[in-house]
């Protein structure tokens, strides 16, 4: 079973790549954020091999807990491959795990094919297996669990972040959660250095 690949990325189409190991070109399924990645060019890969009667299938990730999560996905009832690529082009690794331990179906929702009830599920089927690998995540609880509430994702986007870079600054700064809402704004702007208040 592949679980790791190196090699030069020589085609790059949606969440479709082939990278060539050696002269052997594998097909690879990864998510959204691959799209910036240059061909020619070196990468990484840790591999999760799936396996059904018809097909094997490989679905690449740039880091292995990133692949963890997706393998956590998949214990989920009826959340196949696909949907978990989806959860992982949408969010970012940090931001779904926050999602699931503060029980925030409003940030599971931005996810294409997730709907309110699926969400719960997902909160209910995660939240516990998700909390008791906290240490192999590599995550500190008392960080994750900070409630950065859709008011400061819809405040900052609409001072024209992307949600990629108000994810970045919430991982690089701390911030207590009993805040206000506006403290917590102008801390993130304040990191990101274009205090516009």
């Amino acid at each position: 079973m592949i679980g790791y690949l190196e090699g030069k990325l020589i085609y790059n189409s949606k969440n479709n790549i082939i990278v060539d190991v050696n002269g052997v070109g594998y097909q690879v399924k990864v998510p959204k954020l691959f799209n910036d990645q240059e061909l020619n060019k070196k990468i990484e890969l840790f591999i999760y091999t799936y396996v059904r009667e018809d097909a094997i299938d490989l679905y690449g990730f740039k880091t292995a807990e990133e692949k963890m999560l997706f393998k956590i996905l998949l214990s989920v009832s009826r959340v196949g491959p696909s949907a978990a690529t989806n959860v992982l082009s949408a969010l970012s690794y940090d931001r779904f795990i926050n999602a699931i331990l503060t029980e925030n179906v409003s940030v599971l929702k931005e996810v294409s094919g997730i709907g309110p009830k699926t969400a719960r599920r997902l909160i209910l089927e995660l939240k516990s297996k998700i909390e008791d690998m906290l240490p192999e995540l590599q995550l500190d609880k008392s960080k994750s669990i900070n409630n950065y509430d859709k008011d400061v994702y819809e405040a900052l986007t609409q001072l024209g972040y992307s949600k990629k870079e108000i994810d970045n600054t919430i991982e690089e700064i701390d911030i207590d959660d009993k805040m206000k809402l506006e403290d917590k704004i102008k801390s993130i702007l304040s990191f990101l250095g274009r205090d516009k208040h």
